[in-house]
């Protein structure tokens, strides 16, 4: 389901967020709309956790009272295909994401953003699960949701990269999906 975009005087307005994308860096402003304070921390502390790993926003500076996120801009724009290097460095990217405590709920192309140099960036962290101090389950299913879309991907540019057990992973949980969704 995709929300209804305006923009206006170069703010991006949605149904969830407004949206204004500067020289160097992007303002998130959430909107009172669904688990908005929820989605608003999850973002600040994924940024938090992915400060300073290449390809990910800097969080510059946050507003908690009135849900704004300042954070550096990822130049470059969402790529209609992904090359093999592209792909390595997402492999690379969701790795230092993992290892940081920060899981996404999906992995769409329109959040990977390539710059004129071919190097990958990584935005819109609002959907993610964070490793918590103990061990919990939601984290492990997390993990492996995280690895499905990236493996989803993989599959759709550049099928050769998958390994024989990524490839087997990958037609499971879709067919398991596939079977939920009848």
């Amino acid at each position: 389901m995709k929300t209804q975009t305006h923009i206006v005087n170069g703010i991006y307005d949605t149904e969830k967020m407004y949206l204004t994308i500067g020289k160097d860096s992007v303002e998130k402003h959430f909107k009172p709309y669904r688990k908005y304070i929820s989605r608003y921390n999850i973002e600040k502390e994924s940024l938090v956790r992915l400060q300073n790993i290449n390809g990910v926003p800097n969080l510059i500076d946050c507003d908690d009272r009135n849900k704004t996120l300042v954070m550096s801009k990822i130049s470059g724009k969402t790529p209609a295909h992904l090359t093999r290097d592209n792909l390595k460095d997402l492999i690379e990217l969701v790795n230092k994401m993992l290892d940081a405590g920060v899981a996404r709920h999906a992995l769409p192309i329109r959040d990977i953003i390539v710059d004129n140099q071919n190097k990958l960036g990584l935005v819109d962290f609002e959907r993610s699960t964070l490793r918590g101090s103990i061990i919990r389950l939601d984290w492990y299913v997390a993990k492996k949701v995280t690895h499905y879309h990236l493996y989803r991907l993989i599959a759709q540019f550049q099928p050769d990269l998958l390994t024989n057990k990524q490839s087997q992973k990958l037609n499971a949980v879709t067919r398991i999906r596939h079977f939920f969704k009848r």
